[in-house]
């Protein structure tokens, strides 16, 4: 298979279903950029086998080709040519890849969340798990001497950029009966789910809603918090990730927590003023010049 079809093929796997992973991680180096791609795209496939085609052997299928794969077998796929390609380059650990399986295969029998520990597990296993992937390519320097440090910043991105799809697919969810958010806080907030499935923003709705973008905000804060251990070509494309991602949760708060009602995302013009900010505040960091 050609080197350029298995790249042009998970490029636009990425370009089609995300616009905002594609500005930020399309400033990484070639090389950096295309294993980001190919990771997506493994990721993206699994999710779309329970999201879309609901087909559990398919991820079974997955974890199969992504064995060999890691075993120096690669199928002759475009993903998994890409992907072998990229843990060559930059070394990486099977384990997050099989968790992420683990945790679509719970999309599929159905999740239910009793408690807020209970979320964070599910996040964990289904973006946590991204965030690790991640690693070896964006924190190639450092990885070995700073792991914990960084594994601990990874799987917080991973979780709050899950919290943030949560609020942001809330409308979505709810019409195909599934619920994300636990148990103990709907009913801390005393939220009605038969009121809120008629799409009626309520005063409980706002403050379940608050309580969870709290929590991923904390989430964003720590990844912040720890650029400094990323690599010098990588510390803006991913902190440009972030921000676009947090910025979904200032706007589902500047539109009156409407995320019940239709889905929250940012326009072109919001991108372009978030990377201007973004550029701005690493250069008082000394982070890029």
């Amino acid at each position: 298979m050609e080197t350029s079809n298995v790249h042009d093929t998970v490029e636009d796997m990425i370009k089609s279903h995300s616009q905002s992973f594609y500005k930020a991680f399309g400033l990484l180096p070639e090389k950096k950029a295309r294993a980001v791609f190919a990771i997506y795209a493994f990721c993206r496939t699994a999710d779309d086998a329970i999201d879309v085609e609901k087909d559990i052997e398919k991820i079974d299928a997955l974890e199969t080709k992504v064995k060999a794969t890691f075993d120096g077998k690669p199928p002759e796929e475009p993903i998994f040519q890409a992907l072998h390609e990229a843990i060559t380059e930059f070394p990486s650990d099977i384990k997050p890849y099989l968790e992420l399986l683990e945790g679509v295969r719970g999309d599929y029998n159905g999740v239910t969340m009793d408690t807020d520990a209970d979320l964070e597990t599910y996040c964990y296993k289904v973006a946590g798990t991204v965030g690790l992937m991640l690693l070896p390519v964006i924190a190639s320097e450092k990885l070995k001497k700073e792991k914990k440090a960084l594994t601990e910043v990874a799987i917080e991105l991973g979780k709050a950029m899950q919290l943030t799809n949560i609020l942001r697919d809330a409308r979505d969810d709810l019409i195909h009966d599934r619920v994300f958010f636990s148990t103990e806080t709907i009913e801390h907030h005393q939220l009605e789910m038969e009121i809120t499935r008629t799409g009626l923003v309520t005063p409980e709705w706002i403050s379940m809603n608050e309580h969870y973008i709290r929590l991923a905000k904390e989430k964003y804060k720590t990844f912040y918090d720890k650029l400094e251990l990323f690599d010098k070509d990588s510390v803006y494309p991913t902190m440009l990730a972030a921000r676009f991602y947090e910025a979904i949760l200032d706007r589902i708060i500047r539109k009156g927590y409407t995320n019940l009602n239709r889905r929250h995302d940012i326009g072109s013009l919001k991108k372009w003023s978030i990377s201007r900010g973004v550029k701005k505040d690493l250069k008082k960091r000394g982070l890029v010049e």
